[in-house]
């Protein structure tokens, strides 16, 4: 089986593979026949034999094109086939370009890699330039222009035959590929640092907190001290350091969970709440894993709590009650992933179907008045009281956490085809308009839809990891992990050399008025930060060096 190459080619025809001076006509102008120009036919041959993905992207009728590639037997050379006639516009309008790019499944994150051979500066490469994709300029024909009228004329790169094409795109292959080995050697070893890193943050006070619990709730040190390092910026945490021994099986992460599981025991577990039950997620996995009834019991005791305690909305929804806030008739997007996916892995692991179905509901309501029907974004919370979705912001973090939960709730639990197909369906349609938002440099902002707020890092690490998470379980198109991947290098270059990643905004309550609330969360190192980075570095494919 051929290997695929990165490099993906457009290609005109006229004067680029076809020499039209050659061409015959019908009476209607349709062209029956025509030649080569000197070795083009060799050429496209040979780049379809090494494995390049390359698409037709040509002005003309389209049973001139059939005629033509029919008679020479090179149509198969294409793996995409765009006719001006049928699109209905001529290059340069974008329209040409992207309709290739959508029958080969490809995104705006794939232009990187993408090349536009063609003979006209005024079409070929003005358009390619525009649509921010690599021009190559074959300078051979004596028809057309030769001068640089526009600024936008000028070719990234120029050929004088056919003949130099494969070696130019086996220069930018060996190029991209080069960048490639260096990404991921950069990866490796941040994600080292970042390990290092963890425990540290995992254990450090977030005094804003502290004080917030201290005036709202009037507890002695002592009783909140139990909620110190027991709060959901420790559950997701916690979770990076899980898939990584799941993944690696070293003694070293499972020592990291272990350790921080007995100090919690010998604190003592807070009271009850949506982000208190984060920490019981991974405590649940490793319960699980070391068949320990010491850690199983008080996972047994939460999940039960849930089902029996935990305070409810009109339709059974789980109430968003934090440790400092009721939220009365409140649920939020996050309590997707800080509670239910835990009641959902106790249902497996307990073999409880009342526990199962309950995870399945909230889901399900949930997405019911949280996911925007129109955008495919995810309200930040929906107020039964009130009834609306607050200040209606798409809100970044907090529509990662659906991006990440669907993908493991699926894993998770196996559920009746049309809820798989719901949620499938609401995973596509989000990540749908995370491609059409997604910043150039790779990053999402922190209000998804305004281009005005700061670009933030946990966000786009758990919209990556959820993404790529997405497209290995068969949730997604293959096409969607490129966007995912657009965000490794921005990612990668907010990791500092301490293993620290930057960029990560603050817990952030409800904007109960006015989206720019949101603009307004200060930035600082938190233990989800890190550990969305770590679930994204492994998810693709990058291991650590220890």
């Amino acid at each position: 089986m051929r290997e695929q190459k990165k490099i993906i080619i457009f290609t005109d025809s006229g004067d680029t593979i076809i020499d039209e001076a050659t061409q015959q006509y019908r009476e209607d102008g349709i062209v029956t026949t025509a030649d080569f120009i000197e070795d083009a036919g060799e050429v496209l041959q040979r780049m379809d034999e090494a494995g390049y993905t390359i698409a037709l992207v040509a002005d003309g009728e389209e049973e001139s094109f059939q005629n033509v590639y029919r008679e020479n037997g090179l149509k198969h050379c294409f793996d995409a086939w765009v006719v001006s006639e049928t699109v209905g516009q001529q290059k340069p309008a974008q329209i040409m370009f992207q309709t290739a790019m959508d029958q080969l499944g490809l995104t705006d994150a794939d232009k990187s890699r993408i090349v536009m051979i063609g003979n006209n500066l005024k079409k070929d490469v003005a358009g390619a330039n525009r649509f921010g994709i690599t021009s190559i300029w074959l300078d051979w024909s004596p028809r057309y222009f030769h001068e640089f009228e526009e600024e936008d004329w000028k070719p990234d790169y120029t050929v004088k035959h056919p003949s130099e094409l494969l070696p130019l795109l086996e220069e930018l292959e060996k190029k991209w590929n080069e960048e490639e080995a260096k990404m991921e050697a950069e990866a490796k070893k941040k994600l080292d640092l970042l390990v290092d890193a963890f425990v540290p943050i995992l254990y450090e006070d977030d005094e804003q907190f502290m004080k917030n619990m201290r005036e709202k709730k009037h507890i002695s040190e002592e009783e909140l001290q139990k909620y110190a390092h027991w709060e959901w910026t420790q559950g997701v945490g916690l979770v990076g350091i899980w898939k990584l021994f799941s993944m690696t099986g070293k003694q070293e992460y499972l020592d990291i969970l272990t350790r921080y599981y007995d100090n919690q025991k010998k604190v003592g577990f807070p009271p009850s709440n949506v982000n208190t039950m984060a920490p019981y997620l991974v405590m649940s996995y490793l319960a699980e894993y070391l068949k320990s009834e010491e850690y199983m019991a008080p996972c047994r005791e939460a999940a039960e709590w849930i089902m029996t305690e935990m305070p409810r909305t009109e339709e059974g929804g789980i109430q968003h009650q934090t440790s400092d806030d009721w939220n009365e008739g409140e649920i939020w997007d996050d309590t997707l992933f800080m509670t239910v996916l835990f009641l959902a892995n106790m249902g497996r692991i307990l073999d409880r179907k009342d526990y199962q179905e309950e995870a399945q509901y909230q889901f399900l309501l949930h997405m019911k008045y949280l996911q925007d029907k129109k955008t495919g974004f995810w309200y930040h919370g929906w107020t039964f009281l009130e009834r609306n979705n607050f200040a209606g912001a798409f809100w970044g973090r907090g529509n990662c956490w659906i991006t990440i939960a669907i993908p493991e709730f699926l894993d998770t639990l196996k559920c009746p085809p049309a809820v798989e197909k719901i949620l499938k369906g609401a995973l596509e349609n989000q990540v749908r308009a995370l491609a059409e938002c997604q910043a150039e440099s790779g990053m999402w902002h922190t209000l998804l839809d305004d281009p005005d707020s700061y670009e933030e890092a946990s966000a786009t690490a758990g919209f990556a990891y959820g993404i790529l998470r997405g497209v290995h379980a068969g949730l997604l198109d293959q096409k969607w992990e490129s966007v995912a991947r657009k965000a490794l290098r921005p990612i990668l270059s907010l990791i500092s050399e301490d293993g620290v990643v930057n960029q990560v905004s603050y817990g952030t309550p409800m904007g109960r008025i006015s989206k720019d609330f949101y603009k307004t969360i200060p930035i600082q190192p938190m233990p989800y930060g890190q550990a969305l980075a770590i679930l994204f570095l492994i998810e693709s494919g990058v291991e650590n060096n220890k």
